[in-house]
Protein backbone atom coordinates (compact mmCIF):
# COMPACT_ATOMS: atom_id res chain seq x y z
CA UNK A 1 0.00 0.00 0.00
CA UNK A 2 2.26 2.17 0.79
CA UNK A 3 4.76 1.81 -2.59
CA UNK A 4 1.35 2.32 -4.54
CA UNK A 5 1.02 5.64 -2.44
CA UNK A 6 4.11 7.09 -3.72
CA UNK A 7 3.89 5.58 -6.97
CA UNK A 8 0.52 7.64 -7.36
CA UNK A 9 2.06 10.99 -5.83
CA UNK A 10 5.15 11.04 -8.16
CA UNK A 11 3.26 10.24 -11.00
CA UNK A 12 0.75 13.43 -9.90
CA UNK A 13 4.20 15.46 -9.12
CA UNK A 14 5.48 14.54 -12.93
CA UNK A 15 2.40 15.17 -14.17
CA UNK A 16 2.74 19.04 -13.10
CA UNK A 17 6.15 20.10 -13.34
CA UNK A 18 8.04 16.98 -14.60
CA UNK A 19 9.26 15.48 -18.51
CA UNK A 20 10.69 17.34 -21.13
CA UNK A 21 6.89 18.86 -22.15
CA UNK A 22 6.57 22.63 -22.05
CA UNK A 23 5.13 24.45 -19.57
CA UNK A 24 2.86 27.69 -20.09
CA UNK A 25 3.31 30.96 -17.16
CA UNK A 26 0.14 32.86 -17.23
CA UNK A 27 1.00 36.05 -16.35
CA UNK A 28 -1.60 38.13 -14.20
CA UNK A 29 -4.13 40.76 -15.70
CA UNK A 30 -3.75 44.19 -14.85
CA UNK A 31 -6.51 45.16 -12.60
CA UNK A 32 -8.45 48.31 -13.00
CA UNK A 33 -7.06 50.93 -10.73
CA UNK A 34 -10.39 52.79 -8.47
CA UNK A 35 -9.95 56.35 -7.83
CA UNK A 36 -10.93 56.99 -4.53
CA UNK A 37 -14.32 59.53 -4.66
CA UNK A 38 -14.20 62.28 -2.26
CA UNK A 39 -12.28 65.53 -1.92
CA UNK A 40 -9.15 65.78 -3.95
CA UNK A 41 -6.53 68.64 -4.18
CA UNK A 42 -4.72 69.00 -7.46
CA UNK A 43 -1.14 70.59 -7.34
CA UNK A 44 -0.11 72.77 -9.82
CA UNK A 45 3.88 72.36 -9.23
CA UNK A 46 5.13 74.10 -12.44
CA UNK A 47 3.71 77.54 -10.85
CA UNK A 48 4.42 80.33 -9.13
CA UNK A 49 2.54 80.72 -6.45
CA UNK A 50 1.23 77.29 -6.28
CA UNK A 51 -2.06 76.99 -7.67
CA UNK A 52 -4.55 74.46 -6.27
CA UNK A 53 -7.40 72.72 -8.24
CA UNK A 54 -10.09 71.83 -5.24
CA UNK A 55 -12.95 69.39 -6.51
CA UNK A 56 -15.34 66.79 -4.91
CA UNK A 57 -15.57 64.06 -6.92
CA UNK A 58 -18.38 61.74 -6.70
CA UNK A 59 -18.93 58.16 -9.56
CA UNK A 60 -22.26 58.33 -11.59
CA UNK A 61 -24.34 55.14 -10.59
CA UNK A 62 -23.08 52.09 -12.98
CA UNK A 63 -20.10 54.14 -14.25
CA UNK A 64 -17.38 53.03 -12.27
CA UNK A 65 -14.57 54.04 -14.76
CA UNK A 66 -15.45 57.53 -14.59
CA UNK A 67 -15.84 60.24 -12.03
CA UNK A 68 -16.40 64.09 -11.75
CA UNK A 69 -17.36 67.08 -10.04
CA UNK A 70 -20.45 68.82 -11.11
CA UNK A 71 -20.45 72.18 -11.86
CA UNK A 72 -20.28 73.80 -8.60
CA UNK A 73 -17.91 71.38 -6.78
CA UNK A 74 -14.73 72.66 -8.65
CA UNK A 75 -12.98 75.54 -7.69
CA UNK A 76 -8.99 77.20 -8.20
CA UNK A 77 -7.39 78.17 -5.16
CA UNK A 78 -4.04 79.97 -4.65
CA UNK A 79 -2.17 82.41 -2.36
CA UNK A 80 -1.56 85.94 -3.69
CA UNK A 81 -1.10 89.48 -1.73
CA UNK A 82 -4.00 91.39 -2.48
CA UNK A 83 -6.17 88.75 -2.78
CA UNK A 84 -9.87 89.31 -2.42
CA UNK A 85 -9.79 86.74 0.67
CA UNK A 86 -8.32 88.87 3.50
CA UNK A 87 -5.53 90.07 1.26
CA UNK A 88 -3.78 87.16 1.49
CA UNK A 89 -5.57 84.68 -0.68
CA UNK A 90 -7.66 84.06 -3.85
CA UNK A 91 -10.64 81.50 -5.07
CA UNK A 92 -12.25 80.98 -8.10
CA UNK A 93 -15.33 78.62 -8.62
CA UNK A 94 -17.67 77.36 -11.41
CA UNK A 95 -15.62 75.04 -12.65
CA UNK A 96 -16.15 71.34 -13.44
CA UNK A 97 -13.93 68.03 -13.70
CA UNK A 98 -14.27 64.55 -15.33
CA UNK A 99 -11.43 61.77 -15.22
CA UNK A 100 -11.86 58.24 -16.82
CA UNK A 101 -9.73 55.40 -15.90
CA UNK A 102 -8.04 52.50 -17.89
CA UNK A 103 -5.51 50.65 -16.07
CA UNK A 104 -4.06 53.08 -13.75
CA UNK A 105 -3.86 55.33 -16.44
CA UNK A 106 -5.86 58.68 -15.53
CA UNK A 107 -7.43 61.09 -18.48
CA UNK A 108 -8.74 64.02 -16.57
CA UNK A 109 -10.34 67.40 -17.96
CA UNK A 110 -11.28 70.79 -16.58
CA UNK A 111 -14.09 72.28 -18.26
CA UNK A 112 -15.56 76.21 -17.85
CA UNK A 113 -19.32 75.84 -18.11
CA UNK A 114 -19.50 73.28 -21.59
CA UNK A 115 -15.98 74.72 -22.60
CA UNK A 116 -12.77 72.30 -22.05
CA UNK A 117 -10.54 74.94 -20.61
CA UNK A 118 -7.10 71.94 -19.63
CA UNK A 119 -6.91 68.51 -20.14
CA UNK A 120 -4.49 66.21 -17.74
CA UNK A 121 -2.69 62.66 -17.90
CA UNK A 122 -1.73 61.09 -14.39
CA UNK A 123 -0.93 57.45 -13.36
CA UNK A 124 -2.82 56.84 -10.50
CA UNK A 125 -1.54 54.97 -7.14
CA UNK A 126 -2.19 51.46 -6.00
CA UNK A 127 -4.16 52.34 -3.36
CA UNK A 128 -6.68 54.93 -5.48
CA UNK A 129 -5.26 58.06 -3.36
CA UNK A 130 -3.24 60.10 -5.77
CA UNK A 131 -1.87 60.67 -8.71
CA UNK A 132 0.92 62.45 -10.40
CA UNK A 133 1.04 63.51 -14.57
CA UNK A 134 1.02 66.55 -16.61
CA UNK A 135 -1.49 68.98 -18.22
CA UNK A 136 -1.98 71.57 -20.64
CA UNK A 137 -4.46 74.01 -21.42
CA UNK A 138 -6.78 73.87 -24.08
CA UNK A 139 -7.88 76.43 -26.23
CA UNK A 140 -7.50 79.45 -23.58
CA UNK A 141 -4.65 80.54 -22.02
CA UNK A 142 -5.55 81.29 -18.40
CA UNK A 143 -7.69 79.71 -15.95
CA UNK A 144 -9.35 82.83 -13.90
CA UNK A 145 -6.67 85.16 -13.19
CA UNK A 146 -4.70 82.26 -11.35
CA UNK A 147 -0.85 82.42 -12.47
CA UNK A 148 -0.90 78.98 -14.56
CA UNK A 149 0.92 78.46 -17.45
CA UNK A 150 -0.02 76.86 -20.48
CA UNK A 151 1.33 73.14 -19.79
CA UNK A 152 3.35 71.72 -17.02
CA UNK A 153 3.23 69.24 -13.86
CA UNK A 154 0.56 68.51 -11.23
CA UNK A 155 0.42 65.73 -8.35
CA UNK A 156 -3.54 64.79 -6.71
CA UNK A 157 -4.25 63.54 -3.41
CA UNK A 158 -7.07 62.67 -1.64
CA UNK A 159 -8.11 64.96 1.44
CA UNK A 160 -9.43 63.95 4.82
CA UNK A 161 -12.87 65.51 5.65
CA UNK A 162 -13.10 68.61 7.70
CA UNK A 163 -14.57 67.12 11.15
CA UNK A 164 -13.35 67.61 14.80
CA UNK A 165 -12.87 70.32 17.57
CA UNK A 166 -10.39 73.00 15.73
CA UNK A 167 -8.67 75.54 18.41
CA UNK A 168 -6.98 78.82 17.23
CA UNK A 169 -6.57 82.69 17.84
CA UNK A 170 -7.48 84.80 15.50
CA UNK A 171 -5.99 88.36 14.31
CA UNK A 172 -8.65 90.59 16.06
CA UNK A 173 -7.09 89.04 19.54
CA UNK A 174 -10.18 86.37 20.08
CA UNK A 175 -9.78 82.60 20.79
CA UNK A 176 -11.43 80.61 18.99
CA UNK A 177 -13.33 76.72 19.54
CA UNK A 178 -15.35 75.55 16.79
CA UNK A 179 -16.58 71.77 16.47
CA UNK A 180 -17.28 70.84 12.61
CA UNK A 181 -19.04 67.57 11.02
CA UNK A 182 -19.40 67.29 7.63
CA UNK A 183 -21.71 65.43 6.08
CA UNK A 184 -21.88 63.07 2.65
CA UNK A 185 -22.53 66.08 0.54
CA UNK A 186 -19.63 67.92 1.47
CA UNK A 187 -21.54 70.84 4.07
CA UNK A 188 -20.56 71.04 7.38
CA UNK A 189 -22.57 72.23 10.27
CA UNK A 190 -20.87 73.78 12.92
CA UNK A 191 -21.13 75.48 16.30
CA UNK A 192 -18.16 77.14 19.21
CA UNK A 193 -17.08 80.06 20.92
CA UNK A 194 -15.13 83.43 20.66
CA UNK A 195 -13.85 84.74 23.69
CA UNK A 196 -12.88 88.07 24.05
CA UNK A 197 -12.14 89.70 27.34
CA UNK A 198 -14.90 90.53 29.05
CA UNK A 199 -17.42 88.81 26.14
CA UNK A 200 -17.82 85.49 24.58
CA UNK A 201 -19.62 85.04 21.26
CA UNK A 202 -21.61 81.95 20.01
CA UNK A 203 -21.14 81.10 16.75
CA UNK A 204 -23.28 78.97 14.48
CA UNK A 205 -21.96 77.62 10.31
CA UNK A 206 -24.20 75.69 8.02
CA UNK A 207 -24.05 75.34 4.27
CA UNK A 208 -24.37 77.74 1.86
CA UNK A 209 -27.99 79.13 0.27
CA UNK A 210 -29.14 80.26 -2.73
CA UNK A 211 -28.59 78.44 -5.97
CA UNK A 212 -26.11 77.26 -6.81
CA UNK A 213 -25.52 76.31 -3.64
CA UNK A 214 -21.79 75.99 -3.42
CA UNK A 215 -21.26 73.09 -1.69
CA UNK A 216 -19.03 74.05 2.18
CA UNK A 217 -16.54 71.92 1.41
CA UNK A 218 -14.36 71.74 -1.88
CA UNK A 219 -11.42 69.68 -1.95
CA UNK A 220 -9.13 71.36 1.10
CA UNK A 221 -11.16 74.60 1.09
CA UNK A 222 -14.21 75.71 3.58
CA UNK A 223 -16.26 78.74 2.61
CA UNK A 224 -19.29 78.54 4.78
CA UNK A 225 -22.00 81.41 6.02
CA UNK A 226 -22.36 82.18 9.85
CA UNK A 227 -24.01 83.89 12.93
CA UNK A 228 -22.66 85.30 15.72
CA UNK A 229 -24.63 86.02 18.68
CA UNK A 230 -23.61 87.35 21.95
CA UNK A 231 -25.08 90.14 24.46
CA UNK A 232 -24.52 92.97 21.86
CA UNK A 233 -27.01 90.63 19.46
CA UNK A 234 -26.70 88.77 16.69
CA UNK A 235 -24.63 89.63 13.48
CA UNK A 236 -23.93 87.28 10.39
CA UNK A 237 -20.00 86.69 8.64
CA UNK A 238 -18.55 84.67 6.14
CA UNK A 239 -15.58 82.38 6.80
CA UNK A 240 -13.09 80.81 4.52
CA UNK A 241 -10.27 78.54 5.18
CA UNK A 242 -7.38 76.01 3.46
CA UNK A 243 -6.98 73.29 5.57
CA UNK A 244 -3.78 70.35 5.57
CA UNK A 245 -4.48 67.33 3.57
CA UNK A 246 -5.02 65.03 6.84
CA UNK A 247 -7.55 68.12 8.04
CA UNK A 248 -5.18 68.77 10.95
CA UNK A 249 -4.56 72.41 10.39
CA UNK A 250 -7.04 75.10 9.06
CA UNK A 251 -5.81 77.87 7.82
CA UNK A 252 -8.16 80.03 8.59
CA UNK A 253 -10.60 83.94 7.46
CA UNK A 254 -13.03 85.47 8.76
CA UNK A 255 -14.98 88.81 7.70
CA UNK A 256 -18.10 90.62 9.33
CA UNK A 257 -17.38 94.09 7.87
CA UNK A 258 -13.78 93.65 8.16
CA UNK A 259 -11.23 90.57 8.01
CA UNK A 260 -9.97 88.59 10.66
CA UNK A 261 -6.91 85.50 10.40
CA UNK A 262 -5.31 82.97 11.88
CA UNK A 263 -4.99 79.22 12.11
CA UNK A 264 -6.92 76.60 13.89
CA UNK A 265 -5.20 73.13 15.16
CA UNK A 266 -7.37 70.56 15.61
CA UNK A 267 -7.69 68.54 19.11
Amino acid sequence: MKSLLCVFLLTAYCAIGCGGGSQTSISPTPQQASIETGQWEFTIASTNPAVYVETDLTEPQGMESSIGSYIYATALFWNQNGGSIAGLYEDCVNWQTTLSVTGNAVTAMVFSGSTQAAQATATLSADGKSMSGTFQLNGVSALCSAPVTASGTFSGQLIAPLSGTYKGSLSDGSALTIQVTQNSSFDITSTGTSVLPGVTTNLTLGPNPGSPAYNNVIGATISAPGTATNVNGSQTFQVFGHFSPDASQLAFASYNGQWSTGTLTKQ
